[in-house]
């Protein structure tokens, strides 16, 4: 069936009309005043989070538009333990689907910490069955200022597909800078593909007052493409870069939002906007 929809102007417009008017509505409810990085710094023990994004793909007649709605609730339950939960719901034309994700960040000395998740999809073609993340994090230099990562990543998804994801960086904290370098190496069975893509960000800000991060990450995607009468291997290139603000209104709760860019060569391009609010009590 030709869904003729090949220039949706009004659709994205209207999109993109629905997003700015709830975050200047938030802005406007809480007020357009922003906190400042003078501001008395307080310890809060919980954070939420909820954010909603639409990112318009292309070409439009195959993939459609994307949307996601997320909230996340993140816990200090101890200075050296921080645990969270997340809940994101997906409308894509290819199906519908949940992600809910598990994940806690803990120090085990004062130069060693590590980052634990689990995440688990409904079944959908975008989602994975299963998701494991494990990072190990090692603290040196003067002041401990840099931080070098060593990780791991399993994905199973809803079909015969599996990656095994190694990964490594280095980022440096320079007052209010903040810059991350890191390198993923994937393995995707079956057939045992390889690819791997860098990443490049760079953040300045301070917690209570605001972030600005821009990142940037270049690479190939592989895998085996079962479906084919005769599987046969797939390679594209792929960057992807986002311009990221986060703003405290307040000491204790602000807005958060993103544009986005992603070219996969060969398969499609994606623009996003994402518009978020959280709160810390």
């Amino acid at each position: 069936m030709n869904k003729n929809r090949d220039l949706p102007w009004s659709k994205l417009c209207m999109k993109i009309f629905y997003y700015l008017s709830f975050f200047l509505g938030i802005l406007l409810c809480c007020g357009l005043q922003t906190a400042t990085a003078e501001d008395n710094a307080e310890t809060y023990k919980n954070r939420i989070e909820l954010f909603g994004s639409f990112e318009y793909v292309s070409p439009y007649n195959t993939w459609g538009d994307w949307e996601t709605l997320s909230a996340s609730w993140y816990r200090k339950e101890r200075p050296d333990f921080t645990w969270y939960v997340q809940l994101q719901a997906f409308w894509r034309d290819e199906g519908n689907g949940l992600l809910t994700t598990a994940g806690a960040y803990k120090d085990w000395t004062n130069f060693f910490y590590t980052y634990t998740a689990l995440s688990v999809g409904t079944n959908a073609v975008f989602l994975p069955q299963i998701r494991v993340d494990q990072d190990f994090n090692l603290k040196f230099g003067p002041e401990k200022k840099f931080v070098w990562v060593v990780g791991g990543t399993y994905i199973q998804y809803f079909d015969v597909h599996v990656d095994y994801i190694v990964s490594t960086g280095l980022t440096a904290y320079l007052g209010k800078w903040v810059a991350e370098y890191r390198f993923f190496e994937n393995f995707s069975a079956p057939g045992w593909i390889e690819s791997c893509s860098n990443l490049f960000s760079l953040a300045y800000g301070q917690e209570g007052w605001h972030w600005t991060t821009v990142t940037f990450s270049f690479g190939k995607q592989a895998y085996l493409a079962t479906s084919l009468a005769t599987p046969e291997a797939m390679e594209n290139n792929s960057y992807y870069v986002t311009l990221n603000h986060r703003q405290w209104l307040a000491k204790n709760y602000g807005v958060f939002g993103e544009i986005s860019y992603l070219d996969l060569n060969s398969t499609y391009k994606v623009g996003g906007l994402l518009l978020g609010v959280f709160r810390e009590f």
